[in-house]
């Protein structure tokens, strides 16, 4: 089952604590939530907490797994589960509209 995504995604790799016991990282952030690998797997529909590190300062969020994926430790592949902000923190919403300000990059074009 796939769904729509109603907001832009950036890619953004902070580090992330769950519950402030499991260690993380994102793999990409938007206002309505963030997608993150680790090495356990969380059901959908399981409430979780934790805290971004920006900058050296911890920002505090709240949610709810959308989606997970669980990984092979065998094989050295982390899970990944996807997030939705209960609210969006203050600072991961600068954070992304100083990201939104940033000029696009275009791609260069092959030589001929």
């Amino acid at each position: 089952m796939t769904t729509r995504r109603n907001t832009l995604r950036r890619t953004l790799r902070l580090p992330v604590s769950l519950g402030r016991r499991l260690p993380a990282l994102s793999a990409d952030v938007s206002r309505g939530g963030f997608q993150a690998e680790l090495p356990q797997v969380f059901l959908p529909g399981s409430k979780v907490h934790g805290f971004f590190l920006v900058d050296q300062a911890e920002v505090a969020f709240r949610g709810t797994v959308a989606w997970a994926e669980a990984g092979n430790p065998q094989l050295s592949i982390y899970s990944r589960i996807g997030v939705a902000f209960d609210a969006l923190p203050e600072r991961i919403e600068a954070l992304l509209s100083a990201q939104d300000r940033r000029p696009k990059k275009l791609k260069a074009r092959a030589k001929k």
